[in-house]
């Protein structure tokens, strides 16, 4: 039953979530869009091998550092000293970084940019500084792990797009484009971050945490989600109107040009997606009770998904 135990701590299911949003943006777009990017499959399988193996350890370590707090927050849901040994959890974490790391520079080798395994070494760092003390500092820990994923977003275009990037081929487009989705994913992630602070109030204020919710009160902060909730809805605005005006634009020989997410799925799509974070910003605004509150975090996450489930609906056209 260990196994099974291990397999929560290391949340599997975000894993799997993490292995599917990587195979879209490497098969549905870089794949889609630049004839020989710099991974080929099996370097790619290393990659997604390594990267799943630093978040797994970023978990463990999470976990440890947590136990305290999530006595009292997930009193039936703690899994380290009760199915599993700290002891022996911080082992598997060292265990996992280390395969990690060797992977990431084996990788790196390969594309001629031996210097990026550094990025890798830096996140095993962070995350393990936000694990023992940034979390519990004001504003700083969202904003790092959110970084964090920012960054493993980003990770897939400096490993898999920049070392073949020139001008002449399509590769400094689909690096911006993944650029844009690394801002979307910081944001959306943010915002939920608060949300999940704001859950675990009750077992923050017992270990002194300084977060966003105990320093300035509910409808503060919930004014401050809703801020960042509202920013992500700018941002997909702004690619709609992107998405309408080469719509309605029309160019020699009265020809309509179209590009990379501007048909009238994709418009529809992300439409969509508004509707979704205008959803989002309602409940926020009448939330009250830690289910409220737990309900907001699930939905966030559905929306970052979603958010990244368009490069499938964008790319269609290209096939």
């Amino acid at each position: 039953m260990k196994i099974f135990s291990f397999l929560r701590l290391i949340r599997l299911q975000n894993l799997l979530i993490v292995i599917f949003m990587y195979c879209i943006i490497k098969f549905f777009l870089i794949n889609q869009f630049i004839a020989e990017p710099a991974l080929n499959n099996f370097n790619f399988f290393l990659f997604l091998l390594s990267t799943v193996m630093i978040s797994a350890a970023g978990y463990v370590i999470n976990d440890i550092y947590d136990v305290k707090i999530d006595q009292i927050n997930k009193n039936n849901d703690v899994i380290i000293n009760t199915k599993i040994k700290s002891s022996r959890a911080f082992i598997s974490y060292l265990i996992l970084n280390f395969f990690s790391f060797v992977t990431i520079a084996y990788v790196s080798i390969q594309i001629e940019k031996p210097i990026f395994s550094l990025i890798f070494l830096y996140s095993i760092f962070i995350l393990w500084r936000y694990s023992k003390e940034l979390k519990k500092k004001f504003a700083r820990g969202n904003v790092v792990v959110s970084w964090l994923i920012a960054l493993s977003i980003i990770n897939i275009g400096l490993f898999d797009v920049l070392p073949v990037m020139t001008k002449d081929n399509s590769s400094p487009i689909v690096f911006k484009i993944i650029i844009a989705f690394s801002l979307f994913a910081f944001l959306t992630n943010l915002s939920r971050e608060i949300i999940k602070d704001v859950e675990d109030e009750e077992g923050d204020k017992q270990l002194n945490a300084n977060t966003l919710v105990i320093k300035f009160g509910l409808k503060k902060t919930k004014q401050v989600i809703n801020f960042l909730n509202v920013s992500i809805l700018v941002l997909i605005g702004l690619w709609q109107y992107f998405q309408y005006s080469f719509n309605q634009t029309s160019f020699e020989n009265n020809q309509k040009i179209e590009i990379w997410g501007t048909d009238i799925n994709s418009i529809f799509y992300t439409f969509a997606l508004q509707i979704l974070v205008l959803f989002l910003i309602f409940k926020t605004f009448f939330a009250k009770s830690k289910n409220d509150f737990s309900f907001l975090s699930q939905l966030s996450k559905f929306i970052m998904i979603f958010g990244i489930l368009s490069i499938l609906i964008f790319t269609k056209n290209y096939f």
